[in-house]
């Protein structure tokens, strides 16, 4: 029998639990494509079908019922190996810094994937605008951070980038030759930037509506009907309009959004499971 990686066995354990994968990947903070997976591997490793459908549901076979108290076991002996030598380790905390454009409907998962990667060490984690978590980077601050930038902050690498969209309010008029309210973050905001420099270039009047010194509360802006915003694809709610659907010509592309990682060494191996995650 080949090892057993103990995410395999967690998403297993949260199917038996849950009775299906979609609840089981909401309990270990993954996709429903990497629960799947892990089964899958899992099932695999032990040469056993642990799992099938029923009507309704997933329930454990007769070996997935043997299988799941040996399961349970080696998870505490896991634990139970952290805790003993975790005194020792209490001080460590990484002290992270996320943009709140990076995918913010998956910041259970992520949080998860970070979890895992930490192997035992505290997290703290501060959701903010990229001005201020670069500076809080230049200061010493924070252990790690993904920010949006127009230019690579010096030592960052590329993690993401993803298009951006024009987005309102479903059914908000907007009466054609009057010029575009604007609903869009701070000066410093790159995603204000892009736009602007986009409207700027097709020679588009507009004006600024509301200024926001944070993403929510764009958002919560635009959604109540006060004009026009900007925002990246992973950070589009399913509630507001992406314009291009109504008219992509009129409504193209402002551009697109890069997200960039920074990283002390000691950060490393949250910043190589951010990485691979994030692909």
């Amino acid at each position: 029998m080949n090892d057993l990686d103990p995410a395999w066995l967690r998403s297993f354990t949260a199917i038996a639990r849950a009775g299906s994968v979609t609840r089981a990947a909401q309990q270990v903070h993954r996709t429903q494509s990497a629960v799947s997976t892990h089964l899958q591997h899992l099932e695999a490793a032990v040469g056993a079908h642990l799992v099938e459908r029923s009507t309704r549901a997933l329930a454990l076979t007769a070996q997935g019922l043997a299988f799941l108290p040996h399961a349970l076991s080696l998870l505490r002996a896991q634990d139970e190996a952290h805790a003993a030598v975790r005194p020792a380790r209490e001080a460590v905390t990484h002290r992270l810094g996320i943009s709140e454009y990076f995918m913010p409907d998956r910041l259970g998962e992520l949080l998860g994937v970070l979890r895992d990667a930490a192997d035992g060490a505290q997290l703290e984690l501060l959701l903010g605008t990229s001005a201020p978590l670069q500076r809080h980077w230049v200061r010493d601050e924070v252990d790690l951070v993904v920010v949006t930038a127009t230019a690579p902050p010096p030592g960052a690498k590329l993690l993401r980038r993803e298009p951006l969209a024009w987005v309102a309010a479903p059914g908000l008029a907007l009466p054609p030759g009057q010029p575009v309210p604007l609903v869009l973050l701070g000066s410093a905001c790159p995603v204000r930037e892009i736009a602007l420099a986009a409207l700027a270039r097709s020679g588009r009047a507009h004006h600024l509506q509301l200024g926001c010194t944070g993403s929510q509360a764009a958002v919560a802006a635009i959604r109540a009907g006060w004009g026009v915003g900007c925002l990246n694809r992973s950070a589009i709610p399913s509630d507001l309009d992406t314009l291009a659907r109504r008219d992509a010509k009129r409504w193209p592309s402002p551009g697109r959004l890069s997200f960039y990682l920074l990283a002390r060494p000691s950060a490393r191996p949250l910043a190589l499971a951010l990485s691979a995650w994030a692909r």
